[in-house]
């Protein structure tokens, strides 16, 4: 025993006093995929359990690509800061949309301004769009 370590009375811990605990031989291959009992294998087949909701898988990004937009967004030292309000309702149902647009294209990080600027550019550059913007605040 070295120096540093010390013995622990059997009356201040319920591990100290006992033998080390033995392995165990290797008692074969580990089958994979088959059921331990029974009755988990019933409950599968009744649909007692249920399986989580199958996701397609995301792109892996590629190193020194651009995100999503024509342009990277301005420099925070270079911004000007412009708010947008919302009601609470129209809120969540905006950051929804912006996730669901995140989910589509395969980014880890989109945020309602990105969306937002690339919207402005696309109704200035496409003239339906510009059209029915029009429309609908006309």
């Amino acid at each position: 025993m070295s120096p540093k370590e010390r013995r622990i009375p059997p009356a201040t811990s319920p591990l100290a006093g006992h033998k080390p605990p033995t392995l165990t031989p290797n008692v074969g291959r580990l089958k994979v995929g088959e059921m331990e009992n029974q009755e988990q294998a019933q409950g599968e087949q009744e649909g007692l359990f249920e399986e989580a909701p199958v996701r397609r898988p995301r792109r892996v990004s590629r190193p020194g690509r651009t995100r999503g937009g024509r342009r990277p967004p301005p420099a925070a030292a270079d911004a000007i800061p412009t708010t947008v309000r919302f009601d609470p309702e129209e809120s969540s149902e905006i950051d929804r949309f912006v996730l669901e647009l995140r989910d589509d294209t395969a980014r880890r990080a989109l945020d309602k301004a990105e969306v937002i600027r690339e919207l402005l550019r696309l109704a200035r550059e496409d003239g339906p769009t510009k059209n029915k913007l029009r429309r609908r605040l006309g």
